[in-house]
């Protein structure tokens, strides 16, 4: 149990790092250009990761000492993705807003390629791994080209 223990620990500190950012970006928002939450599409964005990263965190938290733990792993890491997914487009849409939607795709395209680069080198260590994998980097890619580049091409 120690390594469960120990990759519970890990996950809900990376989810509590992200879980303040989210936080810190929607309040800063807010504060500085409340207008950009008017677009209901990416006020969700802004808002949804912290519900989500809050699940992460507390399915996680199972994982370290439950038997069964199965359900709990697959709860946390699917809204761990989601909740990435969603405040990296949140990110996408500012810099298409404010910078360029060229520099926009390019955030987009480099983070899928970079989420790609890391199941590579997790797969050649561990063959097994490549479904889950291609199962975790779809769900990925899928949330940031639907509600993150389709915002930024006027699509949503």
């Amino acid at each position: 149990m120690p390594a469960l223990e120990s990759k519970a620990a890990s996950r809900i500190a990376l989810n509590t790092s992200l879980l303040s950012v989210a936080v810190g970006i929607f309040f800063l928002v807010v504060s500085l250009r409340s207008q950009l939450l008017v677009p209901k599409v990416v006020a969700a964005q802004m808002v949804l990761p912290i519900p989500l990263l809050l699940t992460s965190i507390l399915s996680y938290s199972k994982v370290g000492y439950k038997d069964r733990i199965e359900r709990w792993d697959t709860l946390g890491w699917i809204t761990f993705i989601l909740g990435y997914a969603l405040i990296l487009n949140v990110i996408g849409i500012l810099l298409a807003g404010y910078v360029s939607l060229r520099v926009s795709l390019i955030f987009f395209g480099g983070s899928w390629i970079m989420t790609v680069v890391y199941s590579l080198v997790d797969i050649s260590y561990e063959r097994t791994h490549l479904r889950e994998r291609a199962v975790k980097d779809a769900l990925f890619i899928v949330a940031q080209l639907v509600f993150g580049v389709m915002v930024v091409l006027g699509v949503l």
